[in-house]
Parts: C-alpha cells; sequence; structure tokens
C-alpha cells in the first residue's frame, strides 16, 4: 500500500538484489505504456488466476497492454512474458506457468470457456498468501520494499493512520509525493480492487501482526472484516483523495 511506478519473492532460481531489480522496472516503465491511463483500471475476463496478473505485470505498467493484445495466439503470449522476464519480472515457475495459460485461455485467439456453473466454495482466507500473491513483486518478501523505489510495509505506522485507511488505499490506490519512515516516495500505487472482500481484509489484518508492525499500535484496532470492505466499496475515491485523506490523518 504505497505509491506501480509506485508504492504495497524472489524465488532462488530467478532472485536479484534490489538495486538491479528496482532499474529492469524502471527500463520496462520507459519503455511500456503508463501515462495518463495508469490510474485507469482495465478489466480482465474472470478465470483462475486472474489476479496474478494484476500482482505481476502492474509492477511496472498498467494493464491496457494486456488488454489491447487480446486475441494474440498462444506461442505470441508466451513469448511475451519471456520478454517481461527479461526485463526483470520475477516469476516462480509455477506462476509463469499459471500467468501463460490464463492468457492463452481468456485473452487468446480462440473463445474462452464458458463460466462454471458449479458453485464457488468458500474457504478462509490466509492473508499471508494474499500478501505473497499480491504485493511482493513491489514491497518484496521481507516487507522492506526497494528504497526510493517501492516504500516499506514493515514497521509502517501508516497502517494504524485509521482502522480503515489501508483498506481505501487498496481499494482505490494511492497517487502522488509521500515520506514513509522518512524516506521520499512518489508515483502510484494500483487499486487492487478485483481482489475479495475477504481477500483485502485479510491482508490488512496480516500486515499489522506481521514485519514488526504489531509494535506500531498506539491503541487496539478492531480487525478489518469483509463487511468492511464490501461498504467502503460503495464508496469509490480518486488515488489523489485518498493521498489527501491520508495527509489529514497524520
Amino acid at each position: 500500500m504505497t505509491p506501480t511506478s509506485s508504492p504495497l519473492p524472489l524465488p532462488p532460481t530467478h532472485h536479484r538484489t534490489g538495486a538491479v531489480a528496482a532499474l529492469a522496472l524502471a527500463t520496462l516503465m520507459q519503455i511500456l505504456p503508463a501515462g495518463p491511463a495508469a490510474a485507469t483500471e482495465f478489466n480482465l475476463p474472470q478465470g483462475p488466476n486472474r489476479a496474478l496478473i494484476y500482482a505481476k505485470c502492474r509492477t511496472c505498467h498498467d494493464l491496457q497492454y494486456v488488454v489491447e493484445s487480446k486475441g494474440m495466439n498462444a506461442s505470441a503470449w508466451d513469448g511475451l512474458i519471456d520478454d517481461m522476464e527479461g526485463f526483470g519480472v520475477d516469476l516462480t515457475p509455477d506462476e509463469r506457468k499459471k500467468i501463460v495459460t490464463y492468457l492463452q485461455t481468456y485473452m487468446g485467439d480462440t473463445p474462452p470457456p464458458a463460466p462454471s456453473a458449479t458453485p464457488e466454495v468458500k474457504t478462509k482466507v490466509d492473508g499471508a498468501s494474499v500478501f505473497a500473491e499480491n504485493c511482493t513483486a513491489c514491497h518484496q518478501e521481507d516487507a522492506k520494499g526497494i528504497p526510493e523505489t517501492f516504500p516499506p510495509l514493515a514497521h509502517n505506522s501508516d497502517l494504524f493512520l485509521a482502522r480503515l485507511f489501508p483498506v481505501k488505499v487498496l481499494l482505490n490506490g494511492m497517487t502522488g509525493a509521500l515520506r514513509i519512515k522518512g524516506a521520499p516516495y512518489e508515483g502510484e500505487m494500483p487499486s487492487f480492487s478485483h481482489l475479495s472482500d475477504a481477500e483485502l481484509a485479510a491482508v490488512v489484518n496480516y500486515l499489522r501482526q506481521s514485519f514488526g508492525n504489531d509494535a506500531l499500535a498506539t491503541k487496539k484496532m478492531a480487525a478489518v472484516t469483509a463487511d468492511d470492505v464490501k461498504k467502503l466499496r460503495q464508496s469509490p475515491m480518486d488515488p489523489e483523495k485518498v493521498l489527501e485523506y491520508r495527509a489529514s490523518l497524520e
């Protein structure tokens, strides 16, 4: 939760240092479109592992490029992911397989499968898994971020500015200049509104209890619930307004 060219696991076989990863990301952002459309939400078709596209691709750019490439054949999508990895996008073999399969199935040159009529089985959401799958591309496995590029979530008092403030950031994104632990950051934190209410609640609760953040709570805060997130969805905010709201809480 932070400012995509901006601020919120590197597997052993693909690990890079923070500096090298940041340089690769900066290079990629110069090549792929971001521009004024960076704050726009480009919706992808529903399908298994859809959230991985949001989590990994938006590290560097918005999803306009992906949406406008719909209809490419399977080998073209596979080659595109090769290029992204060459620019510094870190994917485990399993993540790569899931992303390529999703793109080939739901964004490829053949009609996607019909939606399943099988009711979805609700299971308890693990906040640690939501964090690992959606946040570590920018904020890293240890939540310490990358200096001057992606701010840390570890030891970050923003998580306690107000009970529902982190939820507003995740639902709406946040854009502009801010300081985290005295260090300046400026850019765009994308919205993660594509995640479910339960997933967003779980990751906020997980972050507040992890990475040394539990010691920062100045008063007891009730856990965020899926109902809290559902209610906030009814009152969307511009990313710039979220930053203004943050300033009013400091």
